[in-house]
């Protein structure tokens, strides 16, 4: 009888602790949390608008970039021409000799 009796009290305050864990199970969903996004969404604007920075920065660094290998010459034209130049009274005077000499 006294195991009965045992078992019966466990039984109760067994069943009296779930009812207490049941009633603050609906406390905690009648309390509907919710999330607060607003913090997230400022550092993620500033994100954004740092990374957009860091792109127009690359762009203009690109386009830089890209004007100087269209602006760049190898050698400058007064060189190229004088090369042309020498070239042509070099063939013009190869060819005076060979024809005065032959």
């Amino acid at each position: 009888m006294a195991k009965l009796e045992e078992l019966s009290e466990l039984l109760v305050s067994e069943i009296r602790d779930f009812e207490e864990a049941v009633k603050r199970l609906e406390k905690i969903r009648e309390a509907k949390i919710g999330i607060d996004l607003t913090e997230l969404k400022s550092v993620l604007s500033n994100h954004e608008m740092v990374l957009k920075n860091q792109n127009s920065n690359v762009q203009e660094t690109y386009n830089k970039f890209a004007n100087l290998m269209k602006e760049a010459k190898i050698y400058p034209k007064w060189a190229v021409i004088l090369f042309i130049v020498s070239l042509i009274l070099n063939c013009i005077i190869i060819l005076y000799l060979v024809l005065k000499g032959g």
